[in-house]
């Protein structure tokens, strides 16, 4: 059975987060602070100070989405949208362009929108070096830009509006160590090569396989978010390394489908594929559930578009906001897969999954009861 409402809900850091919980069925959609900036274990954490931003409303903002080119950058977008409806005092227009997955294209976009004269650009770049460039000259006209989901290299932005990839791809990693009792191989399937979001879950996953001289990493393959060649890839894998995959750590749930696809297809039967990681999409629960598949999922909320118009708004308003501005995911689990580091989590899947939804559907969009991607629809300020 699936609940409604899901959004800043769950425990972010690993056993800590989990001991202080309460017993699951206590529990409710966490909506505190972000638990990453609660217990993060630095004294001091970077803030920007935005006050030279200051402006008067009504505000005109710029939107470069990356793409759309999966399901969950659509909820993300319309995550944004949603939110700046409700400020008709505050935003004057919303300009949104779309880059299709492309470098140069976006890149153009982010031009097009600082010479239509936004007040505040808000960038989810595509991959993090090609986007850097257009990224900086914003900033050095006085053009404050928020980025959200995918960062550029540098710092050079206000503040980066995210899910904590480092504590994901750790969690992930951690949890297959402890399933596997500090022994086997794994296959990890990323996804876009050069996209931050992919490449911090890769870093942060290595430093914990690193500690454990049992584990070996036997390939990292590139899905480019695309369940379709993810099964080629694990297809590949397979044919390769056989049975001796004890284990697959994939950077999103984009791939899942496809990396299960493709064990299906090689005859490995229910019970017998190995664990996998997931976030967001309903279709790997699914799998999981039908192929009794040990599967751990951590959410990567799409609502952080929402969240990247408050925080937005924030900086023209001048106030002070940390450099990095993570929220709360859920953490969900296969009944019986707990583990030392994820004994208690959020959910159970078989909780959180919506049996007879569609395969992309965004189990975690935040965007409330009744919502429907594809019959979306607000009023944005300026549209007339």
């Amino acid at each position: 059975m699936r609940r409604s409402t899901r959004f800043h809900c769950a425990s972010v850091l690993a056993t800590a987060a989990f001991m202080l919980a309460t017993p699951l069925a206590a529990r409710a959609d966490y909506t505190g602070a972000p638990r990453t900036f609660l217990f993060n274990p630095a004294v001091q954490i970077p803030f920007s100070d935005t006050a030279k931003f200051k402006k008067k409303p009504p505000y005109v903002i710029g939107f470069s989405n990356a793409g759309l080119g999966d399901s969950w950058r659509v909820v993300m977008q319309q995550s944004l949208m949603k939110e700046a409806s409700e400020h008709p005092d505050l935003i004057k227009q919303l300009l949104i362009t779309n880059g299709n997955m492309d470098d140069a294209k976006q890149a153009a976009d982010i031009q097009d929108l600082i010479s239509r004269g936004v007040d505040l650009l808000i960038v989810s770049a595509n991959t993090q070096k090609a986007l850097d460039p257009v990224v900086t000259r914003a900033m050095k006209q006085g053009i404050p830009v928020v980025m959200v989901d995918r960062r550029i290299s540098s710092d050079n932005f206000v503040s980066f509006v995210t899910g904590s990839d480092a504590m994901m791809g750790r969690l992930w990693a951690q949890w297959l160590v402890e399933k596997l009792h500090g022994k086997g191989n794994v296959i990890m399937l990323a996804g876009q090569a050069g996209s931050s979001v992919s490449a911090d879950r890769e870093a942060a996953a290595h430093q914990v396989f690193s500690q454990y001289p049992g584990i070996k990493v036997l390939d990292t393959v590139y899905s480019d978010w695309s369940p379709v060649k993810a099964k080629q890839q694990m297809q590949a894998m397979i044919a390769k390394y056989g049975h001796s995959i004890n284990a697959v750590w994939c950077a999103h749930g984009l791939p899942v489908a496809g990396s299960i696809d493709a064990f299906v297809a090689a005859g490995f039967k229910p019970g017998e594929i190995p664990p996998h990681t997931t976030a967001d999409l309903n279709g790997p629960l699914q799998l999981a559930l039908k192929y009794k598949i040990p599967m751990l999922e951590i959410g990567y909320p799409p609502s952080m578009g929402g969240t990247s118009l408050d925080v937005a708004l924030k900086v023209l308003q001048g106030q002070s906001l940390p450099k990095i501005y993570e929220i709360s995911p859920q953490i969900a689990l296969t009944r019986g897969d707990e583990t030392a580091s994820v004994p208690h989590p959020d959910q159970y899947i078989d909780q959180l999954v919506d049996a007879k939804g569609p395969p992309d559907e965004i189990i975690d969009s935040g965007m409330g009861p009744g919502y429907n991607p594809s019959t979306f629809k607000v009023k944005l300020p300026g549209d007339k």
